[in-house]
């Protein structure tokens, strides 16, 4: 038993396919950059971040975004199906117990059915379903009990009946092949996945079920909910580490936050941004505009903390003062050999004013430590990552917004009157080009 999502199911505006992929990367290798930075699913690092936003929104995620929540390893090994009507997930069950009643019903049986829980979305009577979740337990028929080779030699005539060459390939195989065609058919219905012929896996988890069929009493409907399968013991530990969960709750989104803002850096500790590493070699703004603007090779970091900023850098008044992943960063430049550095602090916040959903980038400080004006080239590079973390912003809190209650929204740029005035339009132009790419 396990949680089903509808086929092509969004949240936020994520593919839930596209989420249940970001987590498996992260659970491989505890690294959130794993998850944004995973090409083969988000077009670029903005794609992926805003995923990873909407992960950690659904609880999915640790506070250190390193691993996965109970609930978040439940949603990597969920599937996307196609959900069906309740009225007729029931006739397919109606129709296996009916099947059940003829074959315990036949006194040379090969087998017997002898008991059927019921799990998950049919019994509590969801409109809509995934798969029919059941334990059943079989055994050998009456004919059999004192006769366990005879069993098996019946079974390989059985399954012989449409499968003429069929070679047992491990010891007692046929058994398992013969319950399979008796209980399901030739071919078990897509709904039926979730039906397991005596696995004990759902016996073993504390999760609600009902008897609704046992040879002796026959087909119970109406039987009452138990709070858990009869032979569940919590004591005894098990191998299931995935939680095995009916659904998740989807929350009505507010007002979002920014972004983590490391997810330019692909959450590399020293917080070095790899241009590279923003999207695939034909569609990656973000490495040309650089290449247009770095007239020589240089290091750009982002900081959400004064930990990973050079000493030099610490020296400037009030510069790490109130970073923060989501809020308040600094950006950095340093040519190599670190004769040159440069800096711009920047402050983000999405907040409703006068009835309009705003994105805001404000630069709060600019400047090439070396010298009385900002190095030009470094002020450019630096406006274009500036750039890159306003549009994930504005991304996010739009695919939000459309998600919940859609109020109007606009992204501005700032910035403080000790920075240069073309700094601001600057970033705006950037982060036009780079918008503009994203939706190509």
């Amino acid at each position: 038993m396990s949680i089903t999502f509808p086929r092509k199911f969004t949240i936020g505006g994520v593919p839930v396919t596209n989420i249940k992929e970001g987590l498996k990367s992260l659970s491989r290798t505890s690294d959130p950059g794993s998850f944004v930075g995973l090409r083969s699913v988000f077009p670029t690092l903005i794609h992926g971040s805003h995923a990873l936003e909407i992960a950690g929104l659904l609880g999915l995620l640790d506070g250190e975004r390193s691993d996965l929540t109970p609930t978040g390893r439940a949603v990597a090994h969920s599937r996307s199906v196609v959900k069906t009507e309740l009225t007729k997930a029931r006739a397919v069950l109606d129709q296996l117990l009916e099947r059940f009643e003829a074959i315990n019903a036949d006194p040379d049986r090969l087998i017997s059915i002898n008991r059927v829980y019921l799990y998950g979305s049919v019994m509590r009577g969801d409109p809509l379903v995934g798969d029919i979740d059941l334990e059943i337990e079989a055994s050998r028929g009456p004919a059999y009990a004192n006769d366990f080779q005879g069993y098996l030699r019946d079974c390989r005539s059985f399954v012989r009946r449409f499968a003429p060459n069929y070679v047992p390939p491990v010891y007692m195989a046929e058994s398992d092949k013969a319950m399979d065609h008796l209980v399901f058919g030739q071919r078990r219905a897509p709904i039926l996945k979730g039906a397991v012929i005596n696995g004990r896996n759902l016996s073993t988890i504390p999760a609600p079920c009902q008897l609704i069929y046992t040879i002796q009493n026959g087909i119970n409907r109406d039987a009452p909910i138990l709070t858990t399968h009869p032979d569940f013991d919590p004591t005894i530990e098990t191998s299931h580490e995935i939680p095995h969960l009916a659904s998740i709750d989807v929350p009505k989104f507010g007002i979002p936050e920014p972004v983590d803002a490391r997810f330019i850096a692909k959450f590399h500790p020293s917080g070095r941004i790899a241009a590279h590493d923003f999207a695939s070699p034909t569609s990656n703004l973000l490495a040309r505009l650089l290449r247009v603007y770095e007239r020589q090779s240089s290091t750009l970091k982002v900081h959400v903390s004064g930990d990973t900023l050079d000493p030099a850098f610490a020296k400037r008044s009030g510069l790490t003062d109130d970073l923060s992943p989501k809020g308040t960063i600094v950006l950095t430049a340093e040519t190599d050999r670190s004769e040159l550095r440069s800096f711009m602090k920047i402050e983000r916040k999405v907040a409703m004013i006068d009835g309009m959903l705003t994105v805001d980038l404000k630069v709060c400080d600019l400047a090439t430590l070396q010298r009385r004006r900002s190095d030009e080239a470094h002020a450019n590079c630096l406006a274009v990552v500036a750039a890159t973390i306003h549009v994930a912003d504005r991304f996010h809190a739009v695919a939000l917004n459309k998600a919940g209650s859609n109020y109007p929204i606009e992204a501005t740029v700032t910035t403080a009157s000790s920075v240069p005035d073309e700094i601001g339009p600057l970033i705006q132009q950037f982060g036009s080009k780079i918008s503009g790419s994203l939706d190509s």
